[in-house]
């Protein structure tokens, strides 16, 4: 903090020296300081390393196994195949809703999601007032996704066909694509941009024996109606990409086994970057910022080479494909994921927590088993899901 008030005393000692400053000079050197002060607020935080937490709230765990959780704004959601509900307080539920599905779904954007019954026809739309909309889809459900006003894309197939069908948040049909899967290919993955006007698919395809991957790009705005099918551009790889997102409306990702592809689609699509590996990606993580990537570490090193700090290997980069980050670690995770702050795995007994520029944060053994652990939109929260209770914690 002494850089920070080395700046406010050279400020008032600038203006004394000046006479009476302008108004516009006030707000300049005003504006100088506090873009000091979230720059330093940042940096101290990023170098804070927790021993513990504390329990702010808690309520007994009378769920089935077949629950899942997630956060929602300030809420946590609850689904099944039966229904869902939503709580901003553990203990208070706000709304619920039931309903029969088989294999239930939950995509989300914003104050949106929906549920869809994979392999069957229904689309649940909900905010966090309750649900607002519903569709019956023509066709069984492959996948779907939500944009974050409401707008539901939702792939189906059926026969030799695919279909892509757009809804509003009311469940109202908007656009509707059909495609060839002997011409275009089988989906494997999708994403909807965050304002719902590009889509993006990424199909498997099949030629003289050999799989492949067709990347489409789709606009339902002005410049898609221009073209066929609103196909902005396609590129066709002879390796199979199993998972595309956007980062934001006009960036977007696809990731191979060993490497990854990133697109800029602020009118045809472009390839910014492809970053090769040469090793199979284990686990991967993506922040507004970053891009994470989790490899298992060739232990077995040839004489005079170093031999690597621990079992797996970490990168991040940046969202135009920069190298931002990379470190060892041993820690035996089952799940990881993160916030826009930090990088959490963890098993059923453990957690470690990681800034993004690689420096430990937390570690803590728990004495009852995780189920989930969910972080919070508010800075160092987290909903812990245990075998018998549900807490929201706040680390210290």
């Amino acid at each position: 903090m002494k850089f920070l008030k080395e700046s406010i005393h050279k400020l008032k000692d600038k203006i004394k020296s000046k006479g009476k400053p302008s108004r516009f000079s006030i707000i300049f050197y005003i504006g100088i300081v506090l873009v000091v002060v979230v720059l330093i607020g940042g940096l101290v935080h990023q170098s804070l390393a927790y021993k513990s937490f504390e329990v702010v709230n808690s309520i007994e765990k009378n769920d089935n196994v077949s629950v899942s959780y997630q956060v929602i704004g300030n809420g946590l959601l609850r689904y099944s195949k039966d229904g869902v509900s939503y709580s901003e307080k553990l203990g208070t539920t706000l709304w619920n809703q039931s309903f029969e599905m088989m294999s239930a779904r939950v995509v989300t954007c914003g104050d949106y999601l929906a549920i869809g019954d994979i392999g069957s026809n229904q689309v649940r739309i909900f905010n966090q007032a309750g649900q607002v909309g519903s569709v019956v889809t023509p066709h069984p459900i492959v996948d779907l996704a939500v944009a974050g006003q409401g707008v539901v894309a939702v792939v189906m197939t059926e026969a030799d066909s695919n279909y892509i069908n757009l809804y509003n948040s009311k469940g109202e049909e908007l656009v509707t694509i059909k495609t060839n899967i002997n011409q275009m290919g089988y989906p494997l993955d999708f994403a909807l941009s965050k304002d719902g006007q590009n889509l993006a698919v990424n199909y498997l395809t099949i030629a003289d024996g050999v799989t492949g991957t067709n990347t489409v790009f789709y606009n339902f705005g002005g410049a898609g109606n221009n073209e066929i099918d609103h196909i902005m551009g396609s590129y066709q790889y002879d390796s199979l990409y199993p998972k595309i997102e956007f980062l934001d409306n006009s960036t977007i990702a696809s990731y191979g086994e060993e490497d990854f592809v990133l697109y800029s689609m602020t009118y045809y699509p472009d390839v910014v970057k492809q970053v090769q590996f040469g090793r199979e990606i284990k686990s991967l993580f993506v922040s507004d910022k970053y891009l994470g990537f989790v490899f298992r570490n060739n232990m077995e090193v040839a004489e005079g080479e170093k031999v690597p700090d621990g079992k797996y290997h970490m990168e991040v980069y940046t969202t135009s494909g920069r190298l931002y980050m990379q470190r060892d670690f041993d820690f035996e995770y089952e799940t990881i994921t993160n916030t826009n702050q930090e990088i959490i795995m963890y098993n059923d007994s453990e957690c470690v927590m990681y800034t993004f520029s690689g420096k430990e944060k937390f570690r803590y053994t728990f004495t009852e088993p995780i189920i989930k652990l969910l972080p919070k939109n508010t800075l160092d929260e987290y909903i812990l899901i245990g075998s018998s209770a549900i807490e929201e914690i706040r680390l210290k």
